[in-house]
């Protein structure tokens, strides 16, 4: 799974731009027309790559020192600290400006970015310290948490565990993060950061779910997603969790093929009619490669921001850097893309005369599904997608 790269800078927060961030984020490249404004995206690109340097690890980032730290193994209650209900956009904004981060508009959106973990915890202890062999001598808090329940992993939860923040992050590492307090008790989402081999707490300049002492629950997030359960039952919000991550579909949801085939993708078996290079009008030693849509197996929800939707039997012409054979069938993920459909080679598999797939790069969509016959991939993204219109609201 690819991780969440970075929050945005200078984007307004609403559906239809975040579904344009999550295809961006998932793809590696974009078909570029001469006549389109192909630097609109280099000032979010540099902010990201600030963020990545300043945020992430380098090796040695998560050296520090431990401690002996004794708690309530009995003590399981969903109750808190006293919260006050401020809102993390306001706190980072105090001139009320229009939020610049979009990272994690709801709940659904943190099965985009990767295996994560959904727990309950209530922290021990917290320690602060300066990583010396980051970039930038970053400073980071490390939290020593007690695991009350856990309501999705793909991996196993120790009952004691230790999660990182930066103390800084956003787009560009200088917004504070809202950090965990001692005693206080929070549902947390995190991913095992394996490069710092350590677990680092997800989406927490967008939203940090709080628990106080009444067990209600408050994101501190300036999105409706999250907004709406502030004052209610902390149980509410764990119910939808558990609601998403038991639903029979949901494993086809996660992964990546699932991910793209319910945002935007269109999933076609093809045959390869012949190829075209058109230097006026492609850039990047781009093919025109020119098939016929044998089945056109899925496409993703409508969206304002793509109209492409190819039906069988159609001509399609679609833009690609891949090198295709002629008169071989593939598997294809189409990305609509902006002005047409656009092939990404990690998003191609060759259809063997079995009638099963194989992907034809080794970092591919369709590598864990080598084997798998095209009735099969079918049926993923058609799960994929009824996961989607179920929980993304």
């Amino acid at each position: 799974m690819k991780k969440y790269i970075g929050y945005l800078d200078s984007i307004s927060v609403d559906a239809e731009q975040h579904e344009r961030t999550m295809k961006r984020l998932y793809q590696k490249t974009t078909p570029l027309h001469r006549n389109r404004a192909v630097l609109r995206f280099a000032g979010m690109a540099a902010c990201v790559a600030v963020a990545l340097l300043c945020v992430f690890t380098i090796p040695g980032l998560f050296d520090k020192p431990t401690t002996n730290v004794t708690y309530d193994p009995n003590n399981t209650s969903l109750i808190g600290l006293p919260v006050e209900n401020f809102n993390l956009d306001e706190l980072h904004n105090p001139g009320g400006e229009t939020a610049s981060r979009i990272g994690i508009l709801r709940i659904s959106d943190f099965f985009s970015y990767g295996k994560l973990s959904f727990a309950f915890v209530r922290v021990i202890k917290t320690e602060e310290w300066t990583d010396k062999n980051s970039f930038s001598q970053s400073q980071k808090q490390t939290s020593t948490v007690h695991i009350l329940s856990t309501l999705w992993s793909e991996t196993e939860l120790p009952e004691i565990m230790s999660v990182t923040q930066s103390k800084y992050g956003g787009c560009c590492a200088g917004e504070e993060t809202n950090l965990l307090r001692e005693g206080g008790v929070y549902l947390l989402p995190m991913i095992y950061w394996e490069n710092g081999d350590t677990w680092i707490v997800w989406g927490d300049l967008d939203v940090l779910f709080e628990i106080d002492d009444q067990g209600r629950i408050w994101s501190h997030s300036q999105h409706e997603g999250f907004s709406q359960f502030d004052g209610q039952d902390a149980r509410v919000v764990g119910d939808i969790v558990t609601a998403m991550t038991t639903d029979k579909n949901s494993a086809a949801a996660i992964t990546t093929f699932g991910i793209i085939a319910r945002h935007w993708g269109v999933l076609a078996e093809v045959t390869i009619l012949g190829t075209a290079h058109d230097p006026e009008r492609w850039e990047w030693e781009q093919n025109l490669l020119v098939m016929s849509a044998d089945n056109i197996l899925s496409i993703a929800p409508q969206n304002d921001w793509y109209t492409w939707r190819p039906k069988n039997k159609d001509e399609i012409k679609a833009v690609s850097r891949c090198h295709l054979e002629q008169g071989e069938r593939y598997l294809i993920l189409f990305d609509p893309s902006d002005g047409g459909p656009y092939i990404e080679e990690s998003r191609v598999a060759i259809i063997n005369a079995d009638g099963t797939i194989t992907a034809i790069s080794e970092d591919n969509v369709f590598t864990e599904f080598n084997g798998y016959t095209v009735k099969d991939m079918k049926g993923e993204a058609e799960r994929a997608i009824a996961w989607h219109k179920s929980h993304v609201k």
